[in-house]
């Protein structure tokens, strides 16, 4: 039975990554520098939960041993709650420690949390035009604050260190994107109006994904084979907004061109390379929540 290193893991998503291995009969070992708000996953046989900083690279290391695949998950989640400095510090030196401690216990399989915010997104000080929708993984970035220039700069880390030991490590970095239980789903739902067309929605292209189908993306990533270093939009196929995209589109970023159409509620950000790499198939909607 395979044994999964989970970092972040009393984090949300960690939390239904834990959960996601479990159910489907791996051991688990969750790391944090929190403690577990929920206890239960502590007492399913399989899990070990460790508290462990991940960017002390001996704590990793150590924490590490015996584990057949990584999904790193743990980070400062944006460039607002900590001096971005101290974001990019904690997020980069965190990739490292976990790419080079993988790579130092022959892992093959490693699942990194990267983020929408990549090609840069909501963190920016404005709306960046954009050359195309639906945008994918070609897309180039716009990334200008310390979090998202961090998970630009982790992607790039997954490219290197695969040209480190070719062939024998596979990277998957999971671009999440406004990540939701189906409480915060119910929410949306009721609300009278949704965020529209000029609010900061529009920044992260009116994206959002549910958090057990993000789980499912993590544990597919370190089941299939693709072989080396690959990005992915992990995201679900409607946006949060009332407004047809197409029509979102060209009030907001009206130099864009339409390469396919999105009809409808249509995502603005393309998940077909998710969906045929790792056979992943977002099914949630908030709109029934």
């Amino acid at each position: 039975m395979s044994t999964v290193f989970v970092t972040g893991a009393t984090g949300r998503a960690g939390q239904f990554i834990v959960s996601d291995l479990l159910e489907n009969g791996y051991n688990v070992v969750g790391v944090d520098q929190n403690s577990p708000t929920d206890t239960r996953q502590q007492r399913v046989p399989g899990y070990t939960f460790k508290f462990v900083d991940v960017t002390d690279f001996g704590q990793v290391l150590s924490a590490m041993k015996n584990c057949d695949a990584v999904i790193h998950m743990a980070a400062i989640t944006n460039p607002i709650i900590a001096p971005e400095h101290e974001v990019f510090r904690v997020n980069m030196t965190g990739n490292w420690n976990v790419l080079e401690a993988s790579e130092v216990h022959r892992i093959s399989k490693v699942v990194l949390a990267s983020s929408v915010n990549a090609v840069g997104a909501v963190f920016s000080k404005g709306i960046t035009p954009r050359p195309y929708f639906p945008m994918d993984e070609e897309h180039p970035t716009f990334a200008e604050d310390a979090y998202s220039q961090g998970k630009w700069i982790g992607e790039q880390m997954g490219d290197a260190f695969v040209r480190r030991r070719p062939g024998e490590v596979q990277i998957a970095s999971m671009r999440f994107h406004g990540l939701m239980d189906r409480e915060r789903q119910a929410a949306l739902n009721a609300a009278d109006e949704r965020h529209g067309a000029y609010s900061t929605n529009a920044m992260h292209f009116w994206g959002w994904t549910d958090f057990a189908e993000a789980a499912r993306a993590c544990v597919l990533a370190i089941e299939v084979d693709f072989g080396g270093h690959e990005a992915f939009f992990i995201n679900s196929e409607d946006t949060s907004a009332d407004e047809p995209t197409e029509e979102l589109i060209k009030k907001v970023y009206p130099e864009a061109e339409i390469r396919s159409p999105m009809p409808g509620n249509t995502s603005a950000i393309s998940v077909e390379k998710a969906k045929r790499l790792l056979g992943w198939q977002p099914k949630a909607t908030w709109r029934d929540a």
